[in-house]
Parts: structure tokens; sequence; C-alpha cells
């Protein structure tokens, strides 16, 4: 049968935690896509302007000496090197809008431009202090006090202003006024006002920039995700090293319940958990620690009154049969041959007490663990058990275990005894040991009926039997197997029972590595 991939439980909640996270990532992204929708202009507020601002002052600084033509030229440069698509759509003279515009930016555009007064002229210079140095007038350079004129901006090789030159100290930064996506998904736009110096004969006015990109980050210019992506990491990161050591100490613990359970279900009740203060897994470990203190109370006990039963009734049985010997050595004949049918009974009867004093000495017994060979011990063993049985044995030599060897001698005994009741005259019997990585194994293998699936757990419970009639002529006392498991478990290894492919029975007893070493 394939087993199911193991999820321990500190990955569970892990994943449960990281989940969350994702949800609640899932859940703020939707929020901000609503909020955006509602108005992507609330990022203008944001670095998002700041960066369009930059951006726009650095237009305005290029095309402030160029004439007007030029000026989409120019900017097409500045925006090419940013990755995005940006030229300006007034004045007219700047020529058609080199992109094709979506209705509703050509419209909030063309909104967002503030009306230009008609004749507009710089007011005249009133006499007084010299001002600051401005740029060019439409009558030539200002002029200091005494008609000395400003001295011209510094310029580059190709006559144009330098970039990294203001064009006036007093010249309004760029506003951005409008970040807004396209119609049918013509990408995200945003708008920009330049406030570019008079120039010759043209007044100064604002000029509106637009620049395109395919996506909302605007190759960082419009919205950066990198900032949020960084951030979500370091959200998880820190969450789950936070959370990383409670959930560590609620497995581990529950680790420590877990084998404390199977120590139970193997039949060791010395049991002992640490502390964990009140809560509710303190509690469960603490309640664990009572009922196996409850359970090697009642066990030891059971054992104990069993022990002491069987004793109690070795002198009676004794006596009675002490008692039948004298009466059938006066009586003759009939007589004689009704009290060899009780003498039958009180063999059976005191069997039946020996074997009830072997499970319990086997399971209350001190136990004096040696270094055995056991492929001696194995045939002195059937040389007692298996007159006449076909016995196959793949012992290696050198193999040994660390256990009481009248206790192995007696469990190995039964199983013979065993293997030859219920597999009749015809009995084929192998006792193989191996050994493996973890453990030595020793295998005793007959070619019986063997048993129902279904009963494979419970036949080394003490009285039980397949046969719910109970009668001596179709099994043993039901103690066979149970002295088995009690007296390996005692040498400190285990018993278990498969049917083989092959049929018949099979049960193997387990001693861990450590119980085991070469001679």
């Amino acid at each position: 049968m394939k087993s199911s991939p193991r999820f321990p439980l500190l990955a569970k909640v892990l994943s449960w935690l990281v989940l969350h996270l994702v949800i609640l990532g899932l859940a703020f992204f939707i929020f901000v896509r609503w909020q955006l929708g509602l108005g992507l202009d609330s990022l203008l507020s944001g670095s998002a302007g700041d960066r369009l601002g930059a951006f726009g002052d650095a237009a305005a600084a290029r095309i402030a000496e160029l004439p007007v033509r030029q000026w989409n030229e120019e900017i097409k440069s500045l925006g090419d090197a940013k990755n995005v698509r940006a030229a300006v759509l007034n004045p007219p003279e700047a020529g058609p809008f080199p992109l094709p515009l979506p209705a509703n930016v050509l419209e909030k555009a063309q909104s967002a431009i503030p009306p230009q007064r008609e004749n507009s002229r710089p007011p005249p210079r009133a006499p007084g202090p010299p001002q600051r140095p401005g740029l060019q007038g439409p009558d030539g350079p200002p002029e200091f006090g005494d008609g000395e004129p400003f001295p011209p901006p510094p310029r580059d090789a190709n006559n144009r202003r330098r970039v990294d030159e203001k064009p006036t100290e007093s010249l309004p930064k760029s506003r951005p006024v409008f970040l807004i996506r396209g119609d049918h998904g013509d990408g995200y736009w945003a708008g920009v006002l330049l406030h570019v110096p008079k120039v010759g004969n043209r007044p100064p006015s604002p000029v509106m920039l637009l620049i395109r990109a395919d996506s909302l980050d605007g190759s960082g210019m419009f919205f950066d995700f990198k900032p949020w992506l960084w951030g979500g990491i370091a959200v998880l990161i820190l969450s789950v090293a936070f959370w990383t050591p409670f959930v560590w100490g609620i497995t581990r613990y529950v680790r420590r319940l877990t084998l404390a359970a199977d120590q139970i279900a193997s039949g060791s009740f010395q049991v002992s958990l640490p502390h964990r203060g009140n809560d509710e897994l303190g509690n469960l470990g603490r309640a664990i620690e009572s009922m196996a203190a409850r359970l090697d109370h009642l066990v030891t006990g059971q054992k104990r009154f069993l022990g002491d039963a069987a004793h109690e009734l070795c002198a009676p049985l004794a006596r009675i049969r002490t008692g039948l010997g004298i009466l059938e050595m006066k009586l003759a004949g009939q007589e004689s041959a009704a009290l060899s049918s009780i003498e039958t009974d009180t063999v059976e009867l005191a069997g039946l007490v020996n074997e009830i004093l072997a499970f319990s000495r086997a399971g209350n017994r001190s136990t004096t663990r040696n270094l055995i060979v056991l492929e001696p011990l194995v045939r002195d063993v059937l040389t007692r058990e298996a007159a006449g049985l076909d016995v196959v044995v793949s012992v290696p030599p050198s193999l040994t275990v660390l256990a009481d060897q009248k206790l192995l001698e007696r469990a190995l005994g039964n199983l013979i005894r065993n293997a030859s009741t219920h597999a009749g005259p015809d009995a084929k019997v192998s006792i193989c040991a191996a050994e493996t990585v973890d453990a030595v194994s020793i295998t005793v293998a007959d070619n019986g009926p063997g048993v129902p699936v279904a009963e494979l757990p419970r036949i080394f419970e003490p009285f039980y039997r397949l046969d719910r009639s109970r009668s001596r002529d179709t099994g043993g006392s039901g103690l066979g197997l149970a002295i088995v498991r009690t007296a390996i478990e005692t040498c400190g290894g285990e018993v278990s029972a498969s049917l083989p492919d092959s049929g018949g029975f099979a049960v193997t007893l387990r001693f861990p590595v450590q119980n085991s070493q070469k001679p």
C-alpha cells in the first residue's frame, strides 16, 4: 500500500502564514487598483509627481532656446532615454502631435491648459535699482543700472543653453496636472505643464507636455513597483522569522507527545515529558504522563495478580494430583479408568497454571542481557522442541544479539511449538536471521493455514484464540504468542506477525541495532 507524503505541522502553519500574507497582498492590490480606477491622479501627490516634475523641468531647460518646431524632436530624445514617448501638445507652431491621441486624453489635456490672455505684454520696467539677471526680452538683453546688459546664459558647442543650468531662478517649476489611462487600454498618459520663458517676440505661455507609457510603471516614472515588491518580500521574511520559533516550539512538543504515545502503545509506560506551562499542550502532556502511570500500575498489578493466583493454585493442584495417584493405586478396573479422566483434566489445568506463571514471570522478572550468538542457541531450541519436524535454519554463524538468553529461548520455543501445532504433521518450519542497518531480525515461518488478516493485530493478546469456542482440541490456552511478545519486549525488542505471499504464518522478532554487535 502506497503511503501518502508526510506534511509536517511546521510546514502547514508556515504555508497558511504565507497564504494569509498573499491574500492580504491581493486584497491590498485590489484596493489600490480600485482607488487608482477612481483616479490615477492620486499618484501625482507622491514620488510620481516629483519624477514627472523633474522630467518636465529637464524638458523645459532643453527647449528654452530652441525654435518651437524643434521642440518635439528634442523632447523625443529625452523620452527615449527614459523609455517613454513624449511630445508637446501646444503651441501649434510645434507641429502636429506625433502620437495618436485617445479622445479622453485630448479632452483632459485641453481642459488642463490655462487660457492665454490676449495682447499680453510684460509690464514696463519701473526705474529703480537693477533687477536680477533674467532672460532676453523683446527689446534686447535686460540691463543693469547704467545700461550694462545682463551677461548671456552659458551655451554649449552647438550654441544651445547648457542643460545643467536653470533657465532662470524665477522660472516656475513644471507641474504634473493629470495621470490617466487612454481609452480602450491605449497606454497610460501623464500631462505636465511646462513654463517655457519668453523667447524673441513670443510671449511666455504654459506648454502641455504629454508623456505616454505602455504600463502603469512608466519605466519607473508613473509608479515604481520595486519598493512595493521589496517591501512585500521583507514583510514575508520578517513574518516567517517571527513565527518560526513559536511554531517550531509547538511542533517539537507535539512530536514528543507522539513519541510518548507510541511508547505507551508498545507497552512501555515509563514516560517523561518536559514541562510546558499551563496551555493546552502542557495540559495534554501532563494528562499523557498521568495516563501512562495509571496504565503501568494497572498492567503491573494485573501481571502480579496472575502470577500470584497461578502460584497459589500450584499447591492445591499438586495435592489433588497426589491424592488421585494414591486413589488410582487402590482402585482397579472401571473405577481406575474414571480416575484417569480426572487426572487428564488435572494435568491440563496444571499446564495452564504453568503457562500463566511463565507469562507473569516473562514480564516481571529482572533481565540479564548478554551477548548471545544466535546460531547455536537456535540449534539447542530445535533439539528440545522440534524433534521430527522439517526445519530449515538460515542464521549467519557470527550474528549476535544482546538479550536475556532464557527469555529468548522461551520465545523461540513457543514459536516452534505453535508452528508444529497449527501446521500439522506435514509442518515445514523455517528460521531465518538477518542484520540490517538498524536492526537484527529473526523470522520463524511455517506452512500452516495462517490467520485472517483482520486477526493479526490481536493474536498477541493474552488468552486470545481464533476459535471462539475456546476448545483445547483446536488450540492452546491463548498465552503462547502473548508470552513471546512479553519476553521479547522485556529484552528490548519488538514482535510482529505477517502472512507470507507463499502462504502460511510468520512471526518476526526484531532487536534494535544498538542492542546487537559482532563478537
